[in-house]
């Protein structure tokens, strides 16, 4: 890349790092001035990412352009202790989500009792579940592409495909909100709910609305700043504790609690657009709300491909999150549900450091496929050792500990539960040991590999979903969601290994 000089008197800072020169400046740095008046520079990603190192195009003491530049003995961090680091912040974040979680959880639980709480869970399943069949991983296509055009120090193209991605988030919540209002009132009684509980689970779809925050979250990560992240994304456990808090207090029904829900996302979208726009402001002249979206398609191949790939990945995903909940409540009834979707969250919350380790790689990843591919392959290997050794030790908990945190949680109705939790674990086992498979091969282009993989794993879970949860229950359901995992673990690494990127 060929970078030329700005003239004299105009300050241009590009964050980054230059080959041979280490990344971290120190408190009084030895500068160099480079006095050519073209440079060829070949940018790599740094320690940091965008964020703490940088070199600056600026004039120097003496009047005569140069680049200063900071030179110390730091060594790069490879992207697994990167990826680690931003893990840790967004563990920061998760972690203290999950502490509230569990809190808000057991407070609901209690509060509203077991039949009460399978309405509840029910909803909030349905709500998510048909809002993700349209929803846009649009921060895997901020930071897919973004990459490769900050590399390309190619201000104009990362506005615009920012702007790209924030009107896929807008596009996909208003069509997620019509199909999932629409579908409450032709569903709503496979369910078992009164049209009261219709008209209640239709307001909250329309809250969803509120969820709208795929494209700063990309912003944030493509910039690497997961701590700024960690931050926005706390404030929605904060927020619907403070809520279900209020809601106990003043002895509110299943509608103070759903309340509560969208209070706390629409809170949590303020907070994270707040965030991404003011690191955002740091970075470019002109305001990203002035970039036009014209010939987007034709700067970034394959952009369309890429989008609509990863909606369906989302959009199949949501099978194993939401249609287990889904399926046991029209299989059972409410409290089944309710019970479910207890276990499904416990096991969410002792899954989160690997969660986070894999939210973390992605920006990695894309960033390894700009600059080094062939290092992807040993990455992802140590990030799956991560992963399995995690899923270890959340099976290990949840065998030691289960059923006490049951009881703390719902008391002594919830412990049929345990089996159930203990199935699911093992099914994390397996999800956690393929946690950096995924998002290797969508850095990688192959999107449509994973795509297909899933789909096939999806359809064969969804016919043994139905059989077991009519035969066994919620125990048939987490049998089949255990299965799936195993099938899904086996035929991503198989196709990982044809393609050639291992």
């Amino acid at each position: 890349m060929r970078l030329p000089i700005p003239p004299s008197g105009h300050g241009v800072e590009r964050r980054g790092f230059i080959r041979g020169i280490p990344s971290r400046q120190p408190a009084n740095p030895s500068i160099h001035r480079v006095k050519n008046r073209r440079l060829r520079l070949q940018p790599v990603f740094s320690v940091y990412g965008y964020r703490n190192p940088f070199w600056r195009i600026k004039r120097s003491r003496s009047g005569k352009e140069g680049i200063r530049v900071a030179a110390t003995g730091t060594k790069s961090e490879g992207p697994i202790k990167r990826a680690l680091r931003n893990a840790g912040w967004l563990l920061a974040g998760k972690g203290a989500g999950g502490f509230f979680s569990l809190f808000y959880l057991a407070l609901t639980a209690r509060s509203l009792g077991a039949e009460q709480f399978g309405v509840f869970a029910l909803i909030l399943s349905y709500g998510q579940a048909v809002t993700n069949l349209a929803q846009f991983q649009s921060w895997q296509t901020v930071v897919r592409y973004g990459a490769q055009h900050e590399a390309d120090a190619a201000p104009e193209k990362l506005r615009r495909i920012i702007v790209f991605a924030t009107l896929l988030d807008l596009g996909a919540a208003l069509a997620g909100t019509a199909l999932s209002v629409a579908g409450v009132y032709l569903i709503g009684g496979q369910f078992g709910w009164s049209r009261a509980e219709q008209d209640l689970a239709a307001l909250f779809c329309l809250s969803l609305l509120f969820g709208v925050r795929g494209a700063p979250t990309g912003v944030l990560r493509l910039f690497d700043r997961f701590d700024v992240a960690a931050y926005a994304e706390t404030v929605l456990p904060a927020m619907r504790m403070a809520g279900a808090l209020v809601a106990w207090a003043s002895g509110a029904s299943i509608a103070g609690y759903l309340a509560a829900w969208a209070v706390a996302e629409l809170v949590t979208t303020v907070a994270m657009w707040g965030a991404s726009i003011r690191e955002i402001r740091k970075r470019f002249k002109e305001p990203v709300e002035g970039a036009r979206v014209r010939g987007v398609t034709a700067e970034n191949e394959g952009l369309w491909v890429f989008a609509w790939t990863t909606n369906l990945n989302t959009s199949l995903n949501l099978i194993w999150k939401q249609f287990p909940v889904l399926a046991v409540g029209w299989a059972v009834d409410a409290v089944a549900a309710g019970g479910f979707r207890i276990a499904t969250q416990l096991v969410g919350a002792l899954n989160k450091p690997t969660i986070a380790l894999a939210r973390a790689i992605y920006p990695e990843f894309a960033k390894l496929a700009v600059v080094d591919r062939a290092a992807i392959n040993k990455t992802v290997l140590r990030a799956c050792l991560i992963g399995a050794l995690a899923g270890a030790l959340v099976l290990v908990v949840v065998v030691l500990a289960g059923q006490s945190v049951l009881r703390l949680i719902g008391g002594e109705d919830y412990l049929f539960v345990f089996p159930v939790l203990l199935i699911l674990s093992v099914a994390a086992v397996f999800d956690l040991s393929g946690v950096a498979i995924e998002p290797a091969m969508v850095a990688l282009g192959r999107p449509g590999t994973v795509l297909w993989v899933r789909g096939m794993v999806s359809l064969v879970y969804a016919g043994a979903l139905a059989g077991a949860v009519l035969l066994y229950g919620s125990l048939g359901a987490a049998v089949a969601t255990a299965g799936a995992s195993l099938l899904m673990l086996t035929l991503l690494y198989a196709a990982f290994r044809k393609q050639g990127a291992a």
